[in-house]
């Protein structure tokens, strides 16, 4: 899903998954502050497992696959601790498994990689509704038309 915000520039300033400056922003002051303050509460960050960060180390950029289908390429990455106590703590005021997307954090890697992403193409559902979603520069085409 953050592939689909990141390629369709709705995370606008980030042009990637959050390098560890961003992310620490975002999770201390509830915003990014290089060029400027942008609201952004919610950390876009991609955890990976102590394995998969041993074989991309030393790596300048690597390929995001989906069931085999090459979806997008991480450039220059940056690799660094998850510490997902605190981000539960931080983003949602708690830390209990009970909680599903706690649990979803808990049970992911424990590293984020940070960095440049090309999204490799439009991201697709497939679901019947793809042509109703919208890109920022598609709506601002249609709200323009609309004046």
């Amino acid at each position: 899903q953050w592939l689909q915000v990141l390629g369709e520039g709705w995370a606008s300033p980030l042009t990637g998954f959050m390098r560890e400056r961003e992310y620490l922003q975002c999770q201390h002051f509830n915003c990014l502050l290089d060029d400027g303050v942008t609201n952004q509460s919610v950390p876009i960050v991609l955890p990976i497992s102590t394995e998969d960060k041993e074989k991309l180390a030393g790596c300048k950029e690597f390929t995001l696959r989906y069931n085999g289908v090459a979806k997008a390429i991480i450039r220059d990455p940056e690799f660094y601790e998850h510490r997902k106590e605190e981000r539960c703590a931080r983003q949602f005021g708690m830390f209990n498994d009970g909680h599903p997307y706690i649990k979803m954090i808990n049970d992911s890697g424990d590293w984020l990689v940070g960095g440049d992403v090309d999204v490799l193409g439009r991201i697709l559902w497939n679901d019947g509704l793809d042509q109703y979603r919208l890109t920022p520069n598609q709506l601002r085409a249609q709200f323009r038309e609309m004046h």
